[in-house]
């Protein structure tokens, strides 16, 4: 058996309600499963000739780097819970067992927004993730799908899913490879709900920072956390990762050369208060 036929095809989403499923199984041809082997194959080849650096959300690797973390754990950088997890996803796409697949009506109207592809490399089990719709761009009411036969051009009315030879994660075994993490966090969290509980965020900041914030800077603050939600993810890993209790003004102001700031950024003394103040109406 050659290592294509070990390729599976999944695409999946963030479920719309209670009971949809977050996965959906794709049967593919042999000649496709060939092809999407080889995209695997050079995927995990790429990603380990990269010197491995410990991975973390708000860190990007250098060129002939890669950001690695264990699998398992993983979800807990963003959404354990949610139905689309990365883990889950890798779960579902390497049980065991022939899985159902799904309908071409299933394939068309699913709104599937990323997908994976399973293959075996050199005896290890990979998982390539790519934050991409697979019909992007390919059903567009703006664009007229063409193809060629023979000296002509006929319409193509069977819908299109197109695979990168790109991916933003690389499951090998039981370690991540983060090729993109900027579309891997984009991919993994709610940004909705991250900016729905700013106000939230935003208190839990203020009390856990032992360093005084002036009311108008707490409201700027929140204002960026409700428009912005990768803000909103950092301050919210602050909150969980680090030593707020020992952050006091004047060892913020301190630090702020180093930062490339003026030593006037939050004012010269007393609470913090930021150059966006003026603008910190909600």
């Amino acid at each position: 058996m050659t290592a294509s036929n070990y390729t599976r095809t999944m695409l999946a989403r963030r479920p719309h309600a209670s009971g949809v499923a977050a996965f959906g199984h794709v049967d593919v041809a042999a000649s496709g499963r060939s092809q999407l082997h080889d995209i695997v194959e050079k995927l995990v080849k790429f990603s380990t000739s990269k010197t491995e650096v410990k991975y973390h959300p708000d860190d990007l690797a250098d060129e002939n780097e890669v950001l690695v973390a264990p699998l398992k754990g993983f979800d807990e950088w963003f959404q354990d819970q949610a139905a689309w997890s990365l883990e889950r996803a890798v779960k579902e796409i390497r049980a065991t067992g022939t899985p159902a697949t799904l309908t071409s009506a299933g394939i068309v109207n699913g709104d599937w927004s990323f997908y994976a592809v399973r293959s075996m490399i050199g005896g290890k089990d990979a998982v390539v993730v790519r934050a991409k719709s697979p019909s992007w761009g390919l059903k567009s009411p703006s664009k007229v799908i063409t193809k060629v036969v023979g000296s002509e051009l006929k319409l193509v009315k069977e819908p299109l899913i197109a695979f990168d030879r790109a991916a933003d994660l690389v499951v090998i075994k039981n370690k991540v490879y983060v090729l993109d993490p900027r579309r891997a966090e984009r991919l993994l969290i709610d940004a909705d709900a991250v900016k729905k509980r700013a106000q939230t965020t935003v208190a839990s900041f203020k009390q856990k920072l032992k360093a005084p914030l002036t009311g108008p800077t707490v409201t700027a603050v929140q204002r960026l956390c409700s428009h912005n939600a990768n803000v909103a993810r950092r301050v919210e890993r602050l909150i969980r990762d680090g030593d707020l209790s020992n952050v006091t003004a004047s060892k913020v102001r301190a630090a702020l050369p180093d930062a490339g700031l003026p030593t006037t950024a939050f004012g010269s003394s007393g609470a913090l208060r930021a150059l966006t103040d003026r603008d910190s109406a909600i």
